[in-house]
């Protein structure tokens, strides 16, 4: 699993427990995002990042914005 998606799960599940409530946004830091694009590349087309296989279920309804003023950063909102 990529690196950052599996940030963005532990990220996810802090929120829900901290708050519980429900996240509406990823944020990810221009880094983050570009990391994310390549290890999306290397699952293969966007079918293997489907709801159908059980991965993104977590994100449905998620909007992942790039952050640009934190280069580095995952905030959840």
């Amino acid at each position: 699993m990529s690196t950052v998606l599996l940030e963005i799960d532990q990220a996810l599940a802090s929120y829900h427990a901290r708050l519980g409530a429900r996240p509406v946004a990823v944020y990810l830091g221009e880094r983050k995002f570009t990391q994310l694009i390549l290890d999306v590349a290397q699952l293969g087309a966007p079918p293997a990042l489907s709801t159908d296989a059980g991965r993104p279920r977590t994100y449905r309804n998620l909007e992942l914005l790039r952050d640009e003023v934190n280069v580095d950063a995952l905030r959840i909102i």
